[in-house]
């Protein structure tokens, strides 16, 4: 039992620093300041299915997207950790790089954001499960295998429910300042990810030479 429980709380924590809920707090209370808490639930119910449908997708067909392009897991591991690296620069840091903020204030403005009910769809993805979180997925499932991976996606998204859900509750205990402390610190670890990854996809793409 032990033997996968520790796989599964890693993949956990990884899916829940790559996803930053907390970072997703205020933009969501901002969405849905105008909704009753029926509907308030519902949009987070929206997008915690949006965000999981997609990394589900790319979880279970990640070996036919590896075949299509003949690429290894090394090669990937590199690339995604470079991405990686990047969104947890632009978390930690507050920088800019290719015109969207780590923030996401660009999709705040009245003109991308459109009507509220969207407002689901919109924290489902790209907020939470963009490039980051989909190459994060497909890592952990070539790497720790689909059940492994599976539930713990399964633990991540009943986490950012929740989340979302107590948004408002969550925001009037800690403060934006903490928020965005919180939120630096996933960034970090993040980066620290990302520099592991990469280094371990080096490693592998050594031996393969090797080989």
């Amino acid at each position: 039992m032990i033997e996968y429980l520790l796989p599964v709380l890693s993949a956990w924590f990884t899916m829940i620093i790559i996803l930053d809920p907390l970072l997703s707090v205020s933009m969501f209370i901002n969405l849905t300041h105008n909704l009753t808490k029926a509907e308030v639930i519902k949009q987070a119910f929206i997008a915690t299915a949006v965000a999981g449908i997609l990394m589900l997708s790319f979880l279970f067909f990640n070996d036919i997207v590896f075949d299509l392009l003949n690429i290894e897991l090394e090669s990937f591991k590199v690339a995604g950790g470079v991405i990686l690296f990047i969104l947890g620069l632009q978390i930690v840091l507050g920088i800019e790089i290719g015109g969207s903020s780590a923030g996401h204030k660009s999709l705040s403005s009245p003109d991308r954001v459109g009507k509220k009910a969207m407002a689901g769809v919109i924290i489902g993805t790209p907020i939470m499960c963009g490039p980051g979180a989909i190459t994060t997925v497909m890592i952990l499932g070539a790497q720790d295998g689909l059940l492994i991976t599976f539930i713990a996606i399964l633990l991540a998204l009943v986490c950012i429910w929740l989340i979302l859900v107590f948004s408002t509750f969550i925001k009037k205990i800690l403060g934006e300042t903490i928020l965005v402390i919180l939120s630096k610190i996933m960034g970090l670890l993040l980066t620290a990810i990302a520099v592991h990854t990469i280094w371990t996809g080096i490693l592998g793409l050594i031996a393969l030479s090797v080989i």
